[in-house]
């Protein structure tokens, strides 16, 4: 009997039976290692304990707790409730989902510092001149807060603020129509209601008398303040009431422009509006420096008056009187004894258009330049120059009220910079540029082919920016391609 061949191109099989059953200890042991690993890492990042409760049945319902404040900001927004929280140990309110908050934490002397979101810029407001922002989110460590206000989106840290819901017993910013102007009622108190109110100028034709509207940037308005957080959350304007921003022309002029008043127009002005008749105030009979500075460096009279109005409790401040310094120059909220002192008004005025507009506000090569208009806290003056979030627009207030109707005779192009921007010389060389997403602002003169002449923000010599040299109605060109 022949024995049957084994096919050697086919080796032969070992017996695996029983191999993973040795395996099996060394699997649950590392999985076990990796439980008990996760679960020392949990306990050791716990930072704090966090409450997550809902108030919208008008009572406190404490969803869940959790020892990692990323877990119950996680858990409060898949909640979709607008009055659902996060309370800390010390039951403050540190996230929820929609509401204001209030930057009035502090002393008049102090300032609350931000970081402008998606970059390392940083500024500073001063809850006492405005108390209110728009709340739109909270860093995944809950400690900061991200807010609308003044016209920037910000980072300002959670211990500096306080959180509120949009309930009705809240008191808040707004704006209305009155007689064609636009109305801004500005918040010093969210639980008080104490407020300032401006006309800041004529209002947008979008907006009706007999409504209140909400904006914290002054672009877009809306009257529903909860349609506003919603849609601001969500980065979008579906639900504004006006579809194209609007800009304040005595918001957003240059310096760059001129006044057609006379000096006897502001002796008027004061009398008329602050029943200022003589030597109580160190801007009677000041107009005529004021005209002359204009003359001598290109900067509108107007603007530096209203400006000094602004500054100078219309010219009867102690520093205005006494150190002749209208425009509170290095007067700081944490050191007001620090102010300039000048010689006389003249040459405060002077200082204040060459050394503060020309060489710095107004000078794109200098570090406080953000546009020489008055601005908020996004573009303009404002930016450095004070800590009031509504400078600007206060400033912007007094000019209309002293020439309301300038915006009738210069015309401006004011929009966001969709992608960088260059402003040139008469030779086609670079003067200055502006970046994807800066508010821009040109006083326009003409139309000059495919550009635009406009007035330059500062002196030009031989097709070069030289803040030294004199201004002269100095003209620069943007594209028409640029612009729109």
């Amino acid at each position: 009997m022949k024995k049957k061949k084994r096919n050697v191109s086919q080796p032969k099989r070992k017996k695996t039976k029983g191999k993973h059953k040795h395996l099996l200890p060394y699997l649950l042991l590392t999985m076990l290692v990796l439980l008990i690993g996760t679960f020392i890492v949990f306990k050791c990042t716990e930072d704090g304990t966090y409450r997550v409760v809902d108030y919208s049945s008008g009572t406190k319902e404490v969803l869940k707790t959790y020892h990692h404040f990323f877990l119950a900001k996680h858990e409060m927004k898949h909640t979709d409730s607008d009055f659902a929280c996060v309370l800390n140990e010390e039951d403050k309110i540190i996230a929820l989902n929609s509401g204001i908050v209030n930057l009035k934490t502090k002393d008049v002397t102090e300032n609350t510092s931000y970081t402008i979101d998606g970059s390392k810029e940083s500024g500073y407001t001063n809850g006492n001149y405005g108390a209110d922002a728009l709340y739109l989110d909270i860093s995944n460590d809950g400690k900061q807060v991200k807010m609308l206000l003044s016209g920037i989106t910000a980072w300002v840290n959670t211990e500096d603020i306080q959180l509120y819901f949009l309930v009705n017993n809240l008191h808040t910013s707004y704006y209305y129509v009155k007689d064609g102007t636009l109305m801004h009622v500005m918040c010093l108190s969210v639980t008080e209601g104490n407020s300032e109110r401006y006309g800041i100028g004529p209002a947008p034709s979008d907006l009706k008398e007999g409504t209140y509207y909400y904006s914290y940037d002054g672009h877009y308005f809306y009257d529903s303040l909860s349609q506003y957080s919603s849609d601001m959350r969500n980065d979008i304007h579906k639900n504004a009431v006006n579809q194209e921003a609007y800009y304040n022309y005595y918001q957003y002029v240059p310096h760059r422009s001129s006044t057609s008043l006379t000096a006897i127009s502001y002796n008027a002005y004061l009398r008329n509006t602050a029943n200022i008749t003589g030597d109580e105030s160190a801007l009677y009979n000041a107009g005529n420096s004021f005209i002359h500075a204009q003359e001598k460096y290109g900067i509108n009279a107007s603007m530096m008056f209203a400006l000094a109005c602004n500054e100078s409790a219309f010219g009867k401040s102690n520093y205005a009187l006494n150190n002749n310094n209208l425009f509170g120059h290095a007067v700081y909220d944490s050191s007001p004894n620090s102010a300039n002192s000048y010689t006389s008004i003249k040459s405060c005025i002077n200082a204040h258009a060459y050394y503060f507009i020309q060489q710095g506000f107004a000078n794109p090569e200098d570090e406080r330049y953000h546009g020489s208009w008055f601005g908020d806290k996004a573009s303009g003056i404002n930016v450095d120059y004070a800590s009031d979030p509504y400078w600007g627009e206060k400033a912007a207030a007094l000019y209309y009220d002293l020439e309301p109707q300038a915006y009738k005779n210069n015309e401006l192009i004011t929009f966001q910079a969709s992608h960088d921007l260059n402003v040139y010389s008469k030779d086609g060389s670079v003067l200055y540029s502006y970046s994807k997403g800066d508010i821009v602002s040109f006083l326009k003169y003409k139309d000059s082919g495919t550009q635009i002449e406009v007035a330059s923000e500062t002196p030009i010599k031989k097709n070069k920016i030289n803040v030294k040299a004199s201004y002269n109605n100095a003209k620069a060109y943007v594209k028409k391609s640029d612009i729109e």
